[in-house]
């Protein structure tokens, strides 16, 4: 089995990993010092997730993914794929907006700026900066995180109710999470640890066939501990999330359910399983859509897509997880009911040109109007040929008539006259 950390689910945790490139980009926007800047970017931080929190609590999924997500200085940001100065000129000219959704109001921002920059030694204008640049910024990154996981309203509500506990005391008071480190090692058992070019620490067990990958970043530099004066600020309540049982005996629980515990692995056919390693004062259920967003949030940090950059030429593709790797082979004896965003994206056939009667229509008026106006002028075509014909008769018969003058006064006229 492969195990997961289970921060990678964390918003908290993942800001604050996915960010860290933006320290100097933001500390001169806001006119900061770069240790100024780091600390207010982490209480912003704070203030951003706890405020997302309260939205989520009054309003629920649907409508955080419609009025927050889905506005439309999200989506000009995300047609950036680098932080530079274009992106962050889009980011300052949509801050406020954001920032005011967010928090309801300026007053939520104004209190929160002060508050963040009496503890730095700053301005309050200097922070406010900073604040709302990253409400902008972290509104992208989560939409991008949902997007990717095709999570629904049900599943995004799931997620925010399961973040408390990444905030809580116990979670900053216990020692980073350990796995398989501490366990006693059998004398049959074989463990080598290596550290490969990605700093993932890799532990293999043969007798278990287990295999632990965790972040070495993960491990030696967790975010601050989180300050509750910012549930009072966004009056957000806390629900204290116990889990029912065991981590340990849950997981249990499930391997056998999918017919994956150790029973009944066979030739090795299921030793590419994805759960979450267990953590101190964390529960989390083990369900594939949650596997599936932590499996893409630690790609996406991997990628390192905030980082100080150029725009790329073609922007990256979207992280694809192995279904076999999160439990969904229709093979493998797996009868849990798959949720909506485990199922396959149907896309609707394209209609053939001539069977779309939109520009069946077009076509014909088109045609119609051509055909008119080929009538109309071939008409006045044959108009005009007969009024030319008809001022060429009048011209010719005018022509045909002369006009003789006779002088009565000369002598041979009346001699002829005479003789006549």
């Amino acid at each position: 089995m492969t195990t997961i950390s289970p921060t990678r689910v964390s918003m908290y945790d993942f800001l604050y990993q996915d960010t860290k490139p933006l320290v100097s980009l933001l500390a001169d926007a806001a006119t900061l010092s770069l240790p100024q800047a780091r600390l207010a970017m982490d209480a912003s931080l704070q203030a951003i997730i706890s405020a997302l929190l309260a939205y989520q609590q009054r309003h629920q999924g649907q409508v955080l993914s419609k009025k927050l997500f889905g506005r439309s200085a999200v989506k000009e940001l995300r047609q950036y794929n680098s932080m530079n100065f274009a992106t962050l000129n889009a980011t300052l000219y949509h801050r406020h907006d954001a920032a005011d959704a967010i928090f309801h109001d300026n007053a939520g921002v104004s209190k929160a700026s002060e508050y963040i920059a009496a503890k730095i030694d700053a301005t309050a204008p200097q922070v406010q900066i900073l604040l709302t640049t990253l409400c902008v910024i972290v509104l992208r990154e989560l939409a991008i995180l949902v997007e990717y996981s095709q999570l629904d309203h049900d599943e995004v509500n799931k997620w925010f109710a399961l973040q408390p506990q990444f905030l809580s005391k116990d979670r900053f008071a216990s020692p980073a999470p350990q796995s398989a480190l501490n366990e006693p090692a059998d004398d049959s058992d074989e463990k080598q640890t290596t550290l490969s070019a990605e700093e993932t620490v890799e532990i293999e067990s043969i007798s278990s066939t287990e295999r632990h990958l965790l972040s070495a970043e993960q491990l030696t530099d967790p975010p601050p501990a989180f300050d509750t004066y910012w549930y009072e600020l966004t009056a957000f309540t806390p629900e204290q999330l116990k889990p029912v049982q065991d981590v340990q005996l849950a997981t249990g629980n499930y391997l056998k359910a999918i017919g994956r515990s150790a029973e009944n692995i066979q030739q090795g056919k299921h030793n590419d399983l994805l759960m979450f390693a267990p953590m101190t004062a964390i529960g989390l259920p083990h369900q594939r859509w949650l596997l599936q967003l932590a499996k893409i949030s630690e790609i996406y940090l991997q990628r390192n897509r905030l980082r100080i950059t150029s725009e790329p030429t073609n922007p990256p593709k979207p992280p694809l997880v192995s279904l076999g790797l999160i439990g969904s082979n229709s093979g493998n004896n797996d009868n849990t009911p798959a949720t909506i965003s485990e199922k396959p994206i149907e896309y609707e056939a394209s209609v053939p040109l001539w069977k779309n009667p939109v520009i069946l229509l077009i076509i014909l008026v088109i045609g119609g109007l051509g055909v008119l106006a080929t009538i109309k002028y071939q008409t006045q075509k044959s108009n005009g040929v007969i009024l030319a014909t008809e001022e060429v008769l009048e011209e010719r018969q005018q022509q045909d008539v002369a006009i003789v003058m006779v002088d009565e006064n000369m002598p041979n006229n009346d001699a002829k006259l005479k003789a006549e």
